[in-house]
């Protein structure tokens, strides 16, 4: 009897199909990271009109030593911006125009002076300026006609030259809007029609 059982336990283990086993396959997903987005600024630029400028005199003008159609120079001394963007740096240089300049003489009389700014220079590009520029210097005021009461010498006692002192601040606006390509070492005007990314 043992000797059967065993007989058929081996026929039974010849006979039976193998069950398959399932694999699941492992798919390793790449993880890529997402790189930050950085807003591209436009490269053109527009600075409109009235837009303010602070300029300051870079040295001492005065009827002493200047006629109209003399023209003097001024530098940036607030940076301009636009949009938050600094189009116009601290340092850039501007110019303005004497338009009468009358000496102080004798009598007393006081120098007067006026003129007008021209522009504002950006790397290749001129931004047009408007406004204007008056001095006026002083009198020699009781001195001067108690020296002309003494006689012919009275005739020496002068006035005041008018003067922009260095340092001396003029304000000034953007008197047309000038659209500035920034791409590039320097920038320079472009035709403001062709300008489909200004900073309004």
């Amino acid at each position: 009897m043992i000797a059967i059982s065993l007989m058929a336990a081996l026929a039974a283990g010849q006979t039976a199909a193998p069950v398959p086993v399932a694999v699941t396959p492992i798919v390793t997903v790449p993880v890529v990271a997402s790189a930050a987005i950085v807003p591209v600024k436009p490269t053109i630029v527009t600075i409109p009109t009235d837009t303010p400028v602070e300029l300051m005199a870079v040295t001492e003008v005065t009827t002493a030593n200047v006629h109209a159609g003399s023209r003097f120079k001024l530098r940036v001394n607030r940076a301009i911006e636009v949009d938050g963007r600094v189009v116009v740096p601290v340092g850039a240089w501007a110019w303005g125009e004497i338009t009468s300049a009358r000496d102080a003489g004798g009598l007393g009389k006081s120098g007067q002076m006026t003129g007008h700014l021209l522009y504002l220079q950006v790397g290749e590009a001129q931004v047009p300026l408007e406004g204007d520029v008056k001095a006026k210097g002083t009198g020699a005021g009781s001195a001067g006609a108690a020296v002309l009461m003494a006689g012919v010498l009275g005739l020496f006692a002068r006035g005041n030259n008018a003067k922009i002192k260095a340092g001396e601040i003029v304000m000034g606006f953007v008197s047309a809007p000038v659209a500035l390509e920034m791409a590039g070492p320097v920038p320079h005007a472009v035709d403001a029609v062709a300008d489909r990314s200004a900073v309004k």
